[in-house]
């Protein structure tokens, strides 16, 4: 018995082989190019998608700009109804709410701001409005509102300010102890807080003295 195939054997055993997997090695290459396929398509839907929701954010800024407070909005509802995943959908959202808030429009800024955490994926965008949100709570004497809104933490990162705005928060309800143990894990969890949020380190100072 030899101890080694011929050429011949070995080409036999390979004509086998691939008539025995050639579906399987078959169905692996239609799946990977299938695959392929789809991914290319989705990344051109998406690029297409944001190019398309770039011009009209710039369009809604054109008009912003012109104190068109009607174009505005017609250009910010298309972003919400075509584009609200994106996010220009949401820097819409926080630019009708900061205009909302200018004009003490509180409830239109609340809609704008809960609209960003009911359609934004993203955590920090959500952070945001949260923070936002109970910022204006406090506004309209709802501090209670805004410490349970703020239970909800999106991104971590956001810490520091979150304990600042419970700090506000706590203050509206005269409870300076809490108030100052906010302001204190603020400042604490802020990097360089007394150079970037000097007001932050100067409502901890009128309630240590």
């Amino acid at each position: 018995m030899t101890e080694y195939i011929t050429e011949q054997e070995q080409i036999e055993i390979l004509k086998n082989w691939i008539k025995q997997y050639s579906l399987v090695i078959l169905a692996g290459v239609l799946i990977a190019t299938a695959a392929i396929s789809g991914w290319r398509y989705w990344q051109q839907r998406q690029y297409k998608i944001l190019s398309h929701a770039s011009a009209v954010y710039d369009e809604m800024l054109t008009m912003r700009a012109q104190n068109d407070s009607s174009a505005t909005l017609v250009q910010a509802k298309k972003l919400f109804e075509h584009y609200p995943q994106t996010t220009y959908g949401q820097m819409a959202a926080f630019m009708l709410a900061r205009t909302a808030v200018i004009n003490k429009d509180y409830p239109e800024a609340e809609k704008q701001l809960n609209w960003v955490i009911d359609h934004s994926n993203i955590h920090s965008m959500r952070q945001i409005a949260r923070i936002r949100l109970a910022r204006i709570m406090i506004a309209q004497q709802k501090p209670q509102d805004a410490l349970n809104e703020l239970k909800r933490v999106e991104d971590k990162n956001f810490a520091g300010l979150i304990d600042e705005v419970k700090g506000d928060a706590y203050l509206a309800m005269k409870d300076t102890n809490n108030a100052r143990l906010s302001y204190q894990q603020a400042l604490d969890e802020l990097p360089n807080a007394e150079v970037i949020r000097p007001v932050l380190r100067m409502k901890y100072d009128n309630l240590t003295t």
